[in-house]
């Protein structure tokens, strides 16, 4: 199966047959889809071996990996879609779908919630003290019934510079970026250059500043 134009296409999982239906984004480790099963719909994630950047897993398998981030994070008590089936020969996973609001498009409509920001504060305060970091690249969180998810399970060691507030707040921070980047794949729009993997901070450190004094 091609990872990158799945739709159509239809898995047999421990969950029945699963027919890809939509897209719904690329990340550093797959791509994700939107599968319908027999009675409900469901997450699929295809593993990519593409290479990033500013980002690499090295020789891990990438869905024992996503399994091992998905406990951790559990147990944590993040907000997560539940993990459902995983199928390593077919390098693939499948978790529940959270039906609502894409944090990106909530920053693009200039309609992001102050509980939505509170809340990734709180992931953020979690998390910290275990010395991990998630992907705060808002692409990551929906937003359903006033709880905020996080859809991905990747985490990674604590450093600074990647956190929530020295990182992923400046890309919730800045709408007509985040537009700009969503129309036209070009990271330019909220990174400081393509291959950096490093946002944009000018002009939004003092919406950033005012979020993390009251919430962070």
């Amino acid at each position: 199966m091609d990872v990158t134009s799945a739709l159509g296409c239809v898995l047999t999982s421990t969950l029945g047959e699963l027919e890809i239906v939509k897209f719904l984004g690329k990340g550093k480790s797959g791509y994700s889809y939107l599968a319908q099963g027999v009675e409900q719909q469901y997450v699929v994630k295809l593993m990519h071996s593409e290479p990033c950047a500013y980002y690499s897993f090295g020789d891990a398998n990438k869905v024992e990996l996503e399994v091992a981030a998905y406990q951790k994070l559990a147990s944590a008590g993040i907000a997560i879609p539940k993990l459902l089936d995983v199928n390593l020969e077919g390098n693939y996973l499948v978790k529940d779908y959270i039906d609502g609001d894409l944090v990106t498009d909530l920053v693009i409509n200039d309609a992001l919630p102050t509980r939505c920001v509170e809340q990734v504060c709180d992931m953020f305060k979690a998390l910290k003290p275990q010395a991990l970091n998630i992907d705060y690249f808002p692409d990551n969180f929906v937003m359903s019934d006033g709880t905020l998810y996080y859809v991905d399970y990747e985490h990674n060691p604590y450093e600074e510079q990647w956190d929530l507030v020295n990182w992923g707040l400046y890309y919730w921070a800045n709408p007509k970026g985040m537009k700009a980047f969503k129309d036209t794949k070009d990271s330019s729009h909220i990174n400081v250059s393509a291959d950096s993997g490093q946002p944009l901070k000018q002009g939004f450190t003092t919406k950033v500043t005012t979020w993390v004094d009251a919430y962070c």
